[in-house]
């Protein structure tokens, strides 16, 4: 919910106010969804973890794919550059 550019999320049976544009409303709502499911994933696989462990577990659980991609991504983005590279040698030795 949002009152006066303030956006209000449950996470963990607390609230947090922050201000955030009105585009970002849904997207805001739909991440402490995803957050609150993980957390719920952690407490059920760590169901001994207190609240704040709980917070951080689920937090490197998401950073992790999160460096996987970025991995990924360069990994993509050095092939491009490969293949760019490539592409322009040849068209220098044909012109």
């Amino acid at each position: 919910m949002t009152a006066d550019g303030v956006q209000v999320l449950k996470v963990f049976g607390r609230e947090y106010s922050f201000r955030a544009p009105p585009s970002q409303d849904t997207l805001l709502q739909e991440a402490a969804a995803m957050l609150q499911q993980r957390l719920a994933d952690s407490q059920r696989q760590f169901p001994n973890a207190t609240g704040d462990k709980l917070l951080v577990l689920t937090a490197l659980n998401l950073c992790v794919p999160l460096l996987q991609q970025q991995e990924q991504m360069q990994d993509v983005e050095q092939r491009i550059a490969a293949s760019v590279a490539r592409i322009s040698q040849q068209l220098e030795a044909q012109g």
